[in-house]
């Protein structure tokens, strides 16, 4: 009999605590999706937007202008580039890091693919929509800064100017945001902007300077790359704006 009842037992607390492993996991997975709300939110008493793909925007230029507090992270554009012919950088181990090997027309279609999808949803009106920033919006993000060297430890720069343990890229959001809540202006990954040449030929812009630069002509922020659209490398990025019409209602 004793034998019997100990089995029993032994059953009763296998069950238990096969329950116990599932429902923690079950509310945990619940519990992280409610947590993810999209539009117009208050975080730290400023208003930020977030959307589908839990990008957060802050409002620079008044209220319809709003620029990405962080470059393009590799699971933002993962969830767009889905034929695996994209990759990340081999050095990336985070899907926080920034995605890299970006062609301007890549950035572009992303930006296009992101306003489409959040239309369809409803999340934007058929009047808002994502873009790259012009140069001039880019600057103005930026606001006013130290020309050269830029301070450490906002930012990841070149060999000279580390004082992190980051060997190439960072996570986005690694350093201290600027006065407008946005993060990584200066360093990391060169920044894709939306300036169209005037002649064939001619070159496009980004702006920011990245993790391999230490010169004053490379990190100066106003002073622009010219690269041609075709080309990509393991430190051009970019982040989006988005454009709404709506007045912010907290």
């Amino acid at each position: 009999m004793h034998k019997k009842n100990l089995h029993f037992f032994r059953k009763i607390w296998a069950l238990t605590f096969l329950v116990i492993l599932i429902i923690p996991t079950g509310c945990s997975k619940k519990s992280s999706s409610a947590q993810l709300k999209t539009g117009i939110q208050e975080i730290n008493h400023k208003p930020f937007f977030i959307n589908s793909l839990g990008m957060q925007f802050a409002p620079f230029l008044g209220e319809k202008t709003w620029l990405s507090i962080w470059e393009t992270r590799i699971q933002d554009y993962a969830a767009y580039a889905t034929n695996n012919v994209w990759q990340p950088a081999w050095f990336q181990d985070s899907k926080k890091h920034p995605a890299v090997n970006i062609q301007w027309e890549e950035a572009q279609a992303f930006c296009a693919w992101l306003t489409q999808r959040e239309r369809q949803s409803g999340l934007l009106n058929d009047n808002e929509g994502y873009r790259l920033p012009t140069s001039s919006e880019w600057i103005s993000a930026i606001g006013e800064v130290a020309n050269y060297p830029p301070e450490t430890n906002r930012g990841n720069f070149g060999v000279s100017l580390k004082v992190d343990s980051f060997p190439k890229t960072s996570p986005v959001g690694s350093f201290p945001a600027n006065l407008m809540g946005i993060h990584d202006l200066q360093g990391n990954v060169w920044e894709w902007c939306i300036a169209w040449p005037k002649k064939e030929g001619e070159s496009y812009i980004l702006h920011g300077g990245s993790w391999r630069d230490q010169s004053r002509k490379l990190l100066d922020p106003k002073k622009p790359l010219l690269v041609a659209n075709h080309i990509n490398s393991e430190d051009y990025g970019f982040r989006c704006l988005l454009v709404l019409k709506r007045p912010i209602k907290l």
